[in-house]
């Protein structure tokens, strides 16, 4: 439950204090106020950066079933095809070396 008399105590340098103090009277509003209104904006604007982030990863994060099938997969033997084969020849010839 949100409160309408929460409070924190905010130090500031001398330069922030008179760059805020500025800022708020150029906007005409108190210190307070001022301090108020960037912090919501400031927050809003990580929160909804922060859901964008999670709106173009959760597509990408597979289903229950699809998960299963990957593990299965990673764990049964397989025979190395063609292309893999020359991956590992041309892997070979760059002289990397696999620290894995």
């Amino acid at each position: 439950m949100l409160t309408n008399n929460a409070k924190t105590t905010i130090r500031m340098d001398d330069y922030t204090k008179a760059v805020v103090d500025y800022a708020a009277r150029y906007s005409n509003q108190t210190r307070h106020a001022f301090m108020l209104s960037a912090l919501r904006e400031k927050g809003e604007k990580v929160l909804q950066e922060r859901f964008a982030a999670i709106s173009e990863i959760a597509p990408m994060v597979l289903s229950a079933s699809d998960s299963k099938v990957f593990l299965e997969a990673l764990e049964r033997d397989f025979e190395p095809s063609e292309a893999l084969l020359g991956l590992k020849k041309r892997h070979d010839s760059l002289n990397i070396v696999d620290r894995t």
